[in-house]
């Protein structure tokens, strides 16, 4: 037994230290690939537009850079100092620095840097959601009621065709211009034509008009793979048990179960239609009754990207194997019923929940007395917090520094606003 603890550690010592340059670290994904990375032997340096981000408290950030601005110019600064890092790989993790990476793609690859999302014209097949409904319908995957209007007059037409309710939904998380990023506003919920126009207004990003779909019932399931050029190469599912705006969104309790292969066969299908290359999440709202309805897909590293690598999937160093060429293991299996609670998620959870429910929302929306006891209850068996490693403690001090530094600056802009 100390001969094979001797050659392990051995193995450990003698792997390369490649240098990974982690983008968006103010994020949980983030935070999930450094200490991944760190624990895999590589040197690991984090970046932001933050002063103090979440994943630069981690112990396995050797160096942090702050971002300028989320520009090209500020990327440009980046890559200068990421080349006398001596880093290897880059990994975006949010839209934007997908974009901003692939702005200058080959300025980081003419240096040495493997850029660690796919190139534009397949990033586009996921970010655009008109593009990606397109494909579903092609390889035969059931999506919303949805029209793709043009115009005001188009807009109120789908609006007679589908009937109301309604959901109008930016075409883009993220639209980039070339130049800056066009905020999306959110998805907006639509029960009268009085309230059409303003929703449809709301959600135009230059150019790109929203789509119009018609409200689908169900909960909403995600299933997440690894692809290498199309063909899956890892799988995990998790359902959530709370979101974080209770309308639907990123979850902030959340475990891991069997992947359904009612979710798996249209992810499968769609993702392999894509020609997808890295980490993707397929969402799906299903009622347990017809067939699971698409919803996005996420081509990036999610927020609850940490469950899966609790549960034993770690996607980061699969991820990084495909970049650095090397064969990947057959997919591993993982521990059904881990469960993480992202602590924060649910203090912003209580705020949307004391905000009320958004007009014009069909489904039950949860009251101030749930929210407290979700918040404050008991938890259910087993429960990790996303942020805690007694290994690694600083993110956990890191993420209330963040967050109350992002509600500060939210009350500031509505104090602003309440005085104009």
């Amino acid at each position: 037994m100390g001969a094979g603890r001797h050659r392990r550690a051995t193995v450990m010592v003698s792997m390369p230290r490649d240098t990974v340059l982690v983008l968006d670290g103010q994020t949980n994904q983030a935070l999930a690939c450094v200490r991944s990375l760190g624990r895999a032997g590589y040197r690991v340096l984090v970046a932001s537009h933050r002063r103090a981000p979440l994943a630069a408290w981690s112990r396995h950030c050797e160096r942090r850079f702050r971002l300028a601005g989320e520009t090209i110019a500020a990327f440009a600064m980046l890559r200068r100092w990421a080349l006398e890092q001596g880093v290897r790989y880059v990994l975006p993790t949010t839209e934007r620095s997908c974009f901003l990476c692939n702005a200058e793609r080959d300025q980081w690859e003419a240096n040495g840097v493997t850029v660690g999302c796919a190139p534009d014209e397949t990033l586009l097949r996921t970010f655009d959601k008109a593009r990606t409904l397109e494909y579903a319908e092609r390889c035969g995957v059931t999506i919303p009621p949805t029209r793709f209007p043009t115009s005001l007059a188009e807009c109120r037409a789908a609006a007679q065709d589908l009937g109301f309710p309604l959901v109008v939904k930016g075409r883009f998380g993220n639209a980039w211009d070339g130049v800056r990023f066009l905020e999306d506003s959110g998805v907006r919920y639509v029960r009268t034509a009085d309230e059409l126009e303003a929703a449809i207004l709301a959600q135009t990003q230059g150019e790109h008009w929203p789509l119009v779909q018609g409200f689908v019932a169900g909960r909403g399931k995600g299933v997440f793979a690894l692809c290498e050029t199309g063909r899956a190469v890892a799988w995990f599912a998790h359902e959530r048990l709370r979101d974080v705006r209770p309308t639907g969104s990123g979850s902030s309790l959340r475990r891991a179960v069997a992947l359904d292969a009612r979710l798996r066969a249209p992810a499968e299908r769609l993702l392999a239609a894509l020609e997808w290359h890295g980490p993707a999440m397929v969402e799906f709202r299903d009622d347990g009754v017809g067939p699971p309805c698409l919803m996005e897909v996420n081509g990036r590293f999610w927020g609850s990207l940490q469950l899966a690598i609790t549960a034993g999937v770690d996607f980061p160093r699969l991820w990084l194997a495909i970049l650095r060429g090397e064969p990947v293991p057959p997919a591993p299996g993982y521990a059904e019923g881990a469960t993480v609670r992202w602590l924060w998620g649910d203090v912003k959870r209580f705020f949307h929940i004391v905000a009320g429910r958004p007009r014009a929302y069909p489904d039950p929306y949860p009251t101030i007395r749930q929210g407290l006891a979700e918040l404050f209850g008991r938890q259910p068996a087993g429960t990790r917090l996303e942020t805690w490693e007694s290994s690694d403690p600083g993110p956990a001090v890191g993420e209330w520094t963040q967050g109350i530094g992002d509600l500060l600056a939210l009350l500031q802009r509505r104090r602003v606003a309440a005085r104009l």
